[in-house]
């Protein structure tokens, strides 16, 4: 059975997403905990020249992770009762850096997949925020939900691809991940090269994805990039037509994982297209 790890930040709007976590986790086999993490703040004492940390109040901690979870775990206790066939979803609370210990756990195998809570705020794609440094560090599959996502099934994928190498071993694990669903995936370059269209076309791309991943319903499809001003609008727009349910980038897919990771672009993407993204780098597995 996999192990999905969903890290929520917004306690208080956190229900209808640890559902969506919940009949994800049902749907791919998948154990659902979900996760939240304290920073260590510290506060001064002294004059404010010559003052000291003080650690932080364990007693306080303790009384902000029991508010929490006692709050979460009856979302929990109302989403079970909601849904039968739904795995036990467990609540934990820790202090520290999320994105070292999330990489950490699933290095040691403890979690397979992470979701994390996405907001229509640019505040979470800045590139030192904790969510940014999570799909950046952890290696392993990372669903970003936007925060009014309600889920489906995913019978269309939009899988943004600069078509290199990494492409193939990337679409066998979404295939592998994605199984119960039998999918269709439309591998979708975004390009302002007619040349390349009419190379990519010539060598019969689709098939040789479908030979290589051994499965038949993944499509390659063009699209215009106008200096990149309007690439956002053109994926959402695919995404819309084709009734997809999901949009997945490479980490490795330097040239359009940095642009759709930057503030404005993936804001926009969030806010506009209301669609999980799904992060995949490299190491990632089944």
């Amino acid at each position: 059975m996999r192990k999905l790890a969903f890290l929520i930040d917004e306690i208080d709007n956190s229900k209808e997403l640890i559902r969506f976590a919940a009949l994800l986790g049902k749907d791919i086999n998948a154990r659902v905990h979900v996760l939240y993490f304290q920073t260590t703040l510290y506060s001064y004492g002294g004059d404010g020249l010559t003052g000291t940390e003080i650690p932080p109040d364990p007693e306080l901690y303790q009384k902000i992770s029991d508010d929490i979870k006692e709050k979460v775990d009856g979302f929990i206790k109302e989403i079970e009762a909601e849904h039968t066939g739904i795995s036990p979803i467990e609540f934990r609370s820790e202090i520290g850096d999320a994105s070292l210990t999330l990489k950490e756990k699933v290095e040691n195998k403890t979690y397979d997949i992470l979701m994390l809570q996405g907001h229509s705020e640019q505040d979470f794609w800045l590139q030192d925020s904790v969510n940014m440094n999570v799909v950046r560090n952890v290696p392993c599959p990372v669903y970003i939900i936007p925060p009014d996502a309600r889920y489906q099934p995913m019978r269309k994928i939009i899988y943004a691809t600069d078509y290199n190498e990494e492409d193939i071993a990337t679409l066998k694990n979404l295939i592998e991940l994605t199984k119960p669903f039998d999918p269709e995936i439309v591998a979708l370059h975004i390009s302002n090269d007619d040349e390349f269209e009419k190379q990519l076309m010539s060598e019969g791309f689709a098939a040789l994805l479908s030979e290589k991943t051994g499965y038949n319903k993944v499509s390659v499809k063009i699209i215009s990039d106008d200096g990149g001003k309007d690439a956002v609008e053109s994926l959402v727009n695919e995404a819309e037509k084709a009734k997809a349910n999901l949009i997945v980038v490479l980490k490795e897919n330097r040239n359009f994982f940095e642009r759709l990771f930057k503030s404005s672009f993936t804001t926009q993407l969030v806010k506009e297209a209301q669609l999980p993204i799904l992060v995949f780098d490299k190491q990632s597995g089944n």
